[in-house]
């Protein structure tokens, strides 16, 4: 009497076999993670940019702390300022420093 054919396991055959839940569960927690982290600068670049266009100061040398209730502070070249920033529909993240006057439009166009 003959039994049943015996299978050889490779290792691409096991490399193909389905994970256990737990292990998957794993995987995109950490996929997930990743995700957060390499997109979690929030606003502290553009913060930056803006401080050092606005103080003639090398973005290097400026330091940009997140303020509690809102804001950011941006310190550098021995000049400092805070900063209120939006992301309107996804578009382009917008940083404006408090106090400044409001960009000049041209009247009835929206620039």
């Amino acid at each position: 009497m003959q039994g049943a054919p015996r299978r050889s396991w490779s290792p691409i055959a096991c490399r193909a076999l389905p994970r256990s839940r737990e292990s998957r569960t794993w995987i995109q927690l950490g996929a997930f993670l990743a995700l957060l982290v390499s997109g979690c600068h929030g606003f502290e670049p553009t913060v930056r940019r803006s401080m050092a266009g606005e103080a003639k100061c090398p973005e290097d040398k400026v330091a940009v702390k997140s303020l509690p209730g809102g804001g950011y502070a941006a310190e550098g070249c021995g000049k400092s300022a805070v900063y209120d920033c939006a992301w309107p529909d996804g578009g382009t993240r917008v940083c404006s420093r408090r106090g400044a006057p409001a960009p000049a439009t041209m009247p009835g166009t929206g620039w």
